[in-house]
């Protein structure tokens, strides 16, 4: 890759209000607050770390990571918060190469924090019964750049996977317990799952399955984060924090029950 944009490349305008991505597709790029508008033409050649001004404001020009792509997704259905799917990835075991099993694309975040941990050879398939959601899923994977190791399925998680010895084994659905059993089928002898919860209720069912099948090291927990108002000065916690998103169940199949 060169150091100067080209066509097709996926563009960070970050200004002081914000940040904003856009495609070089040689159209325009309106924005409402500034309003304006930019050629994105014009972006052709210019480099990381350059300038531009749409309307009064200006905004530096870089190459978006994993972190602006998840800020900038394409939202239908809540999302897993980075709080949450960097740690279910740390939990899952995932390193680059990692085969992994996904239960619930969503809008793709937890997805795509998966693919930029086994990129650039791993292998990621996602099950949905739903696929409105596998649409706008492969949409911000493939913005992303993440899409060549990237199977979206449609299809039940719970009854429906194929795939065998595999790394990692990950849902996000409502009924977790129900699919434990694909997941001792699908998962290699140390292989790791997760599930993403938002009740009390479903953790404990999800636990349950999981001892019963035989997984190890079953647990859950969740995360919580406090961000700060941070002023030279006048330091101090911000005055309102979102408190609960959900829970991670995690759990290591050992083989044979």
């Amino acid at each position: 890759m060169s150091d100067g944009f080209s066509m097709d490349d996926i563009v960070l305008l970050v200004g002081n209000s914000g940040s904003f991505m856009t495609k070089i597709d040689g159209g325009m790029f309106h924005m409402r607050s500034p309003r304006g508008a930019l050629d994105t033409g014009k972006l052709l050649g210019r480099s990381p770390g350059d300038t531009v001004k749409i309307g009064s404001v200006e905004f530096t020009l870089l190459r978006p990571d994993i972190l602006d792509h998840l800020e900038n997704l394409d939202r239908g259905a809540q999302i897993i918060l980075p709080k949450d799917s960097s740690r279910m990835v740390l939990e899952l075991g995932l390193s680059p190469g990692s085969r992994v099993v996904e239960g619930g694309a969503g809008s793709g975040a937890l997805s795509m924090a998966i693919l930029n941990a086994i990129s650039p050879d791993g292998e990621l398939v996602t099950y949905d019964i739903r696929k409105d959601h596998l649409e706008r899923t492969a949409g911000n994977v493939e913005r992303a750049g993440l899409s060549g190791i990237w199977k979206g399925v449609v299809g039940d998680v719970c009854i429906d996977v194929r795939e065998r010895g595999v790394d990692a084994f990950v849902v996000d659905i409502p009924n977790p317990e129900l699919a434990v059993d694909a997941a001792a089928s699908s998962l290699r002898a140390g292989g790791r799952f997760c599930s993403y919860v938002p009740t009390f209720n479903q953790m404990e069912r999800a636990a349950g399955a999981l001892r019963r099948k035989g997984f190890r090291n079953v647990g859950g927990f969740e995360l919580l984060e406090r961000g700060f108002s941070i002023k030279e000065g006048a330091t101090r916690p911000v005055t309102e924090i979102l408190a609960h998103t959900g829970f991670i169940v995690r759990a290591r199949w050992m083989g044979s029950p």
